[in-house]
């Protein structure tokens, strides 16, 4: 695991490699937990709920429809991040189709994934990158010394989640 601390901008970041596995979700989520946690940051029980609940969603997205490259690895990387006031999730597959938000079919078993993701995250979006793409939530959901008065400087994903999509902000 590499782990990467910016002093300046409190940015705390993890990357995990997850199999491509019904069990991947529950990793995901506990590993994404633990990371949180030991960070020491003041999340609020809902907001961790709801980040658990979308980290389920994009790595079930990935293992159920990704497509499984005829090269190289099928893992899923997961990727957390805390700055200031935002937490960040990204999950990353070999695949590079985007994934489409739909109506759901509330009488369906599956299909709401996106539609919980849009509904509850601040900012998500999808982005292509050489080896297929990331589809990233962030949550403002810390209270950091400024976030009384200040957002981050960028309510996006840091650098390395290069933002094509963003969509309106989560439902309280």
């Amino acid at each position: 695991m590499n782990v990467v601390t910016d002093l300046q901008s409190r940015l705390l970041s993890r990357w995990c490699d997850l199999p491509r596995s019904p069990i991947a979700s529950s990793i995901a989520r506990r590993w994404v937990s633990a990371m949180l946690a030991s960070w020491d940051l003041s999340l609020s029980p809902a907001d961790e709920a709801t980040i658990a609940e979308l980290t389920s969603e994009l790595v079930t997205n990935a293992v159920q429809h990704a497509v499984t490259p005829a090269w190289g690895s099928s893992d899923i990387r997961i990727n957390v991040r805390a700055g200031d006031v935002t937490i960040w999730v990204a999950v990353c597959d070999h695949d590079p189709t985007l994934p489409t938000r739909r109506a759901p079919d509330f009488l369906a078993e599956s299909g709401r994934g996106l539609f919980l993701v849009d509904a509850q995250a601040d900012q998500w979006g999808a982005v292509p990158h050489e080896n297929g793409k990331y589809v990233w939530f962030s949550l403002e959901c810390l209270g950091g010394i400024d976030a009384t008065n200040a957002k981050e400087d960028s309510p996006c994903p840091p650098s390395s989640f290069p933002t094509t999509s963003s969509v309106r902000g989560r439902i309280a």
